[in-house]
């Protein structure tokens, strides 16, 4: 995600690499939807390490990366503030994606404007 290329249509699973050590290290990869001083997502549960959130309609760095065990309690809401972000993000990335809807399992979160 981080190799300067347009996405045709955002991750939605997880995926699981080594670190230096050999252990595995696993992510979950959830979509939200920006709305000013917070996201909103489909609630959920994960036993992944980490959850990297693509955040729909966010300008900038709009791809965070959070350990799982420092948001466990919020992400069962579907609600994470800006604040609880930036005080637990351990990287931010900037990606575009090409897609016009979310895909299935999430489009209720919202359709997105096509590109002009």
């Amino acid at each position: 995600m981080e190799w300067g290329r347009d996405i045709i249509v955002p991750p939605s699973s997880s995926f699981t690499v080594k670190d230096d050590k050999g252990d595995e290290v696993s992510f979950f990869i959830a979509q939200a939807n920006w709305e000013g001083d917070h996201i909103k997502f489909v609630p959920f549960g994960t036993q992944k390490k980490f959850i990297v959130f693509f955040i729909w309609g966010k300008d900038k760095d709009n791809l965070v990366t959070i350990p799982t065990a420092r948001i466990q309690d919020e992400i069962g809401t579907g609600v994470l503030s800006a604040k609880d972000i930036a005080t637990n993000l351990i990287h931010k990335i900037r990606i575009d994606v090409s897609s016009d809807l979310l895909p299935s399992g999430n489009d209720f979160i919202y359709q997105r404007q096509a590109k002009v």
